[in-house]
């Protein structure tokens, strides 16, 4: 089975971890190979820097094209907040021809089954500023039962950046601590517990950080990291001693990865996925990707 899995930079890198770490552990019926395709076009220049929603549109569809016919996988992943609530729009989606998942339904699963444990409770969703705009776990959320009122959305910008570049993590906590205060404020009952999810791909690698600075504005919180339960939504059987066990993983892109990228996510994904990080670590370049 050849899954892809893309982001719109290098944060779903841990979906594809997690995956790698299920299949050599758990085991699936037949071997399996991951293609990680990095879906921005450069390093400094990605989907929350375009112009218009139609250029990411455009951009999104021609890669999803592109490294269909370039690498026939049986399923996508799309590891991406900010993707995924593109994704539905895309000319590709509504003609597609293979499965395509994204990550978005992922978060709202998981966000549902702790509203509803507790119906005080208040949603927290922190995400680009695409994902917020787009309004999209908000509609889930609703359309689940959840009222409006319960409902707090908080754009980060740059928050994802920081994320990828700062491995010693001040710079992130600040950022972090600064984000979860300007949300709280948006609460009415401070009293409230919070279900927070992290609704971009790079954030889950700071998990800790988003508790912390919860914990510290004296604020009961879930943290909710979807990238954790992508492997649900790939791997539809239980684990199996007589399971196939053999995983291949494979790491494309159109430019460079940057050192201090490389480090940081090495840092991170070390002991989920070594064989993921060496597929990072020797990434192949594709200038022509899409």
């Amino acid at each position: 089975m050849h899954i892809l899995i893309t982001d719109s930079g290098v944060g779903g890198l841990s979906v594809c971890a997690y995956a790698e770490r299920f299949v050599r552990t758990h085991g699936f019926r037949e071997p399996v190979r991951l293609t990680f395709a990095n879906a921005a076009p450069e390093n400094d220049y990605g989907y929350n820097s375009m112009p218009s929603r139609e250029v990411k549109l455009q951009t999104f569809d021609r890669f999803l094209t592109n490294v269909t016919d370039r690498f026939a996988p049986d399923v996508i992943y799309v590891a991406c907040n900010t993707l995924s609530v593109l994704l539905p729009d895309t000319p590709y989606f509504q003609q597609r021809v293979i499965p395509v998942k994204g990550i978005v339904e992922t978060g709202a699963e998981l966000m549902m089954r702790e509203l509803e444990a507790d119906p005080r409770s208040v949603a927290i969703i922190f995400g680009t500023q695409t994902t917020i705009d787009s309004g999209a776990y908000p509609r889930l959320l609703e359309a689940r039962g959840v009222d409006a009122s319960r409902i707090i959305s908080q754009a980060c910008p740059g928050l994802a950046d920081t994320i990828s570049e700062d491995r010693e993590g001040a710079r992130t906590r600040a950022e972090i601590e600064r984000w979860v205060r300007t949300a709280l404020d948006k609460m009415h009952d401070t009293n409230a517990p919070v279900v927070a999810c992290l609704a971009c791909t790079h954030y889950g690698y700071r998990k800790e950080l988003f508790a912390e600075a919860f914990a510290g504005a004296g604020i009961q919180a879930t943290v909710v990291n979807p990238n954790e339960r992508a492997v649900d939504d790939l791997f539809d059987v239980q684990a199996d001693v007589d399971m196939n066990r053999e995983v291949a993983v494979e790491f494309v892109t159109r430019y460079t990865i940057p050192d201090a990228t490389v480090e940081a996510l090495d840092w991170f994904l070390r002991d989920v996925s070594p064989r993921t990080v060496e597929a990072m670590k020797h990434f192949v370049l594709v200038p022509d990707l899409f």
